[in-house]
């Protein structure tokens, strides 16, 4: 599976595999129309993410947001092809955003694109899972290290992660660690850091903490320590934990992919 990444990097050349002949015709879920479907979904979502709520995305990153929901839900499903004027046709859009939708996920490995083949959806399996994560989390360690060696001002932060970890919703936790991470991102990085940062996308549609179950409390046992370390200039300590949640994340995020029936085991690849 290709690393999920910055949309800007090539798409590495894929081995010939065999693919699944089932096409995306069947989905007995799939009914709604495009904006209905995807007005509580967001794009290039991750754990925690910095992007805008999907009613300021383009149609092209919508169609692309509805693609990933169906590979998290299982019912699009590793090998299937994704046919784009069958993909345009339900949606009620063009085929141009259909075509840009699938390209952009192809440049982040959520699926394949060959040449007089078509596009497939790729194989989600738990390392490929904890490779992103592991990702996640040297990047935005990246991003704490640069904050504090430039001397950035480091409170609004603390205050952010310690928001986080008493958010006392879903809804609540999800736009915290946005609006935390987007801070990070400004106080430890470069507009070239920030562009990496922002195609880092994910595997979960949505709300990453209604999606996922335990990530929530993961995230609010390790923020506030995140934040304590921070206050005290534990540097590498205020990493670790950050790290630490991400790969507890990650664990989750099998399990849910596992009970979605969209994960791939190793007798299945």
């Amino acid at each position: 599976m290709v690393p999920f990444g910055c949309p800007n990097h090539p798409v590495a050349p894929q081995p010939v595999r065999r693919h699944s002949t089932r096409s995306c015709t069947a989905l007995p879920k799939w009914k709604q129309p495009l904006d209905r479907t995807l007005q509580a979904h967001q794009c290039h979502e991750a754990p925690m993410s910095d992007v805008a709520p999907i009613d300021r995305s383009s149609t092209s990153d919508r169609v692309a947001a509805e693609v990933r929901r169906l590979i998290w839900t299982g019912e699009l499903t590793a090998g299937e092809r994704l046919n784009q004027d069958e993909l345009a046709a339900r949606f009620g859009v063009s085929r141009i955003p259909v075509r840009e939708a699938l390209i952009a996920l192809a440049h982040a490995g959520v699926i394949s694109m060959a040449p007089h083949r078509g596009a497939f959806v790729e194989p989600v399996t738990a390392e490929a899972v904890a490779d992103i994560y592991e990702l996640y989390a040297r990047v935005d360690g990246f991003a704490i290290a640069k904050a504090v060696e430039r001397g950035a001002e480091l409170d609004q932060l603390i205050i952010e992660f310690r928001a986080a970890g008493s958010a006392t919703s879903n809804d609540e936790l999800f736009e915290s660690v946005i609006t935390a991470r987007r801070h990070l991102h400004l106080l430890g990085g470069s507009p070239r850091f920030d562009a990496v940062a922002r195609g880092l996308v994910g595997l979960v549609p949505g709300n990453f903490f209604d999606e996922v179950m335990g990530a929530g409390a993961v995230a609010r046992q390790r923020l506030p320590l995140v934040a304590a370390a921070l206050e005290d200039g534990r540097i590498d300590d205020a990493v670790a934990h950050y790290a630490t949640m991400l790969r507890g994340q990650a664990g989750l995020v099998v399990t849910s992919l596992r009970a979605n029936g969209a994960l791939t085991e190793p007798e299945d690849a």
